[in-house]
């Protein structure tokens, strides 16, 4: 388990096909964060096409019929992504 990303075992085959890019796959593997915090240097400059991908990506896995349920956490707000939700 990471710390932005939960995958149950049995969809993360299908979902991480849904990835398209290096981007969305270091999302699936929780190395990146959903908010987009993690982005620095000039990716940070082009936050909004990031986060257009963050946004292709869930709907990418829905259409594939996987569960997904974004939700921040308290205190500070993190988004954590649950993909494969029962």
């Amino acid at each position: 388990m990471s710390a932005y990303t939960i995958i149950r075992p049995d969809v993360a085959t299908r979902a991480h096909a849904c990835a398209r890019g290096v981007y969305q796959a270091a999302l699936l593997r929780g190395e990146e964060a959903w908010s987009g915090s993690t982005l620095r240097g000039k990716a940070a400059r082009y936050s909004a096409r990031y986060k257009a991908s963050r946004e292709a990506l869930l709907a990418r896995l829905r259409e594939a019929g996987i569960t997904v349920d974004v939700e921040r956490t308290r205190p500070h707000g993190r988004i954590v992504v649950t993909i494969g939700a029962s």
